[in-house]
């Protein structure tokens, strides 16, 4: 599950989806703490392998996108 959960996060993001961290848990549920570990592993990963890519956030909406 924790695979799974991980690569829809990171092909939503690469398919350009803003993702809301609310919806998301909900969805799938995971607690926000969880999110926030699968969207590290992701940024660490993006960093490494895609350093033009950049997982940010709405701040004020708790959404996140992918930069490039």
């Amino acid at each position: 599950m924790k695979i799974q959960t991980i690569l829809l996060l990171y092909d939503a993001l690469m398919r350009g989806e803003t993702l809301s961290r609310t919806e998301f848990c909900a969805l799938h549920k995971i607690s926000e703490r969880t999110f926030y570990r699968y969207m590290r592993e992701i940024s660490r990963f993006l960093r490494q392998y895609r350093p033009d890519c950049i997982v940010d956030i709405m701040r004020d909406e708790g959404k996140y996108f992918l930069k490039k």
